[in-house]
């Protein structure tokens, strides 16, 4: 309880502040023990609970950030996301403790999300605009943003990974994520052709989870690799081939120029980068923005050939390996 003489010694806004820390001390007695640890933040971000969610979150932090934002905090279980980020100055555990507190203390629990899902339909709400711009209009902010994940790795763990140089990765399926979707998958059997016509003149290493199919003919890193170490084999790698998801972003991230098969379930201008080579099919029923139900038997991923899988591998590896171009929007 606060003495009655501090109301005449305080100044009206000290002795209001001492008194709120107070009654917050009675009444959320376990709010004073996370204040004493970590301190106050001005904004809690929170997504989702897959990595890809909370990688796209570091475009956020980036433009709030640029645009003076302090003491941002994020709700995140992959705090390796975020290691070397000076946008972010505390990465929590995705709990309701943390959300609580951000509320009683700040009052700012910025919660982001770009396509509500409607789950009796099995389907997302296609966005009106790429996802990462809906994001940051979700978070409050306007004005130019840049189109461009962030994760930042040290020189020791690109050097560690540097026998990838000149390598393609490739990811066989997406479907051991935390949120699988069939209708963002093409044919395991179609990636292990690509590998068959390009094995003789390329090294191919698999990256991804343990349950992915196996692809004859490649370095099998399935499930071996962190990801940082995915994400520094990417750094290093000539190439990135695979579906849309978790290692799009990540390539992308750390300037992997990549092939990526997005069939018709969503548009490259809703979730790509058009540094990278997007293999889109435009039919009347895409993007559907469908989970796993199709009325169509996949016809969007079937007209996809490997063929022109490859051929894009091909003109993709013709151009120089180099950071790349960033697309920029405006909110």
């Amino acid at each position: 309880m606060i003495h009655h003489a501090a109301r005449t010694l305080l100044p009206d806004a000290a002795y209001r502040h001492m008194a709120a820390c107070w009654h917050l001390r009675s009444k959320f007695p376990w709010v004073w023990g996370v204040a004493r640890e970590r301190g106050r933040p001005e904004t809690l971000i929170h997504f989702g609970t897959a990595p890809g969610d909370d990688l796209l979150c570091t475009i956020v932090l980036r433009e709030l950030a640029r645009r003076g934002q302090k003491k941002i905090w994020m709700m995140s279980n992959y705090p390796e996301l975020f290691e070397g980020n000076a946008d972010v100055a505390q990465v929590v555990p995705d709990e309701d403790r943390f959300r609580d507190y951000a509320i009683l203390m700040c009052g700012k629990l910025q919660q982001l999300e770009y396509a509500p899902i409607d789950w009796e339909k099995d389907q997302s709400k296609p966005p009106s605009r790429h996802i990462i711009a809906e994001l940051c209009a979700r978070a409050g902010i306007n004005g130019s943003i840049a189109v461009h994940p962030y994760l930042h790795l040290s020189a020791a763990e690109k050097e560690k990974q540097a026998w990838a140089g000149d390598w393609i990765a490739i990811q066989s399926s997406g479907l051991a994520g935390r949120w699988p979707m069939r209708n963002k998958q093409w044919f395991p059997e179609r990636f292990q052709q690509v590998v068959d016509r390009l094995k003789d003149d390329f090294q191919f290493v698999q990256i991804g989870s343990q349950t992915d199919p196996l692809l004859q003919g490649t370095t099998d890193l399935r499930g071996k690799t962190s990801i940082r170490e995915t994400a520094a084999i990417l750094s290093n790698c000539r190439l990135y081939v695979g579906n849309v998801g978790f290692l799009m972003h990540l390539a992308r991230a750390v300037e992997c120029p990549s092939v990526i098969i997005f069939g018709g379930r969503e548009a490259p201008w809703q979730s790509g980068y058009t540094c990278n080579i997007n293999l889109y099919s435009d039919l009347p029923c895409a993007p559907c923005w469908l989970w796993n139900r199709c009325d169509y038997n996949h016809k969007c991923m079937d007209i996809i050939s490997t063929d022109a899988v490859v051929a894009a591998i091909e003109e993709k590896l013709r151009q120089p390996r180099e950071n790349l171009a960033v697309d920029y929007l405006s909110i």
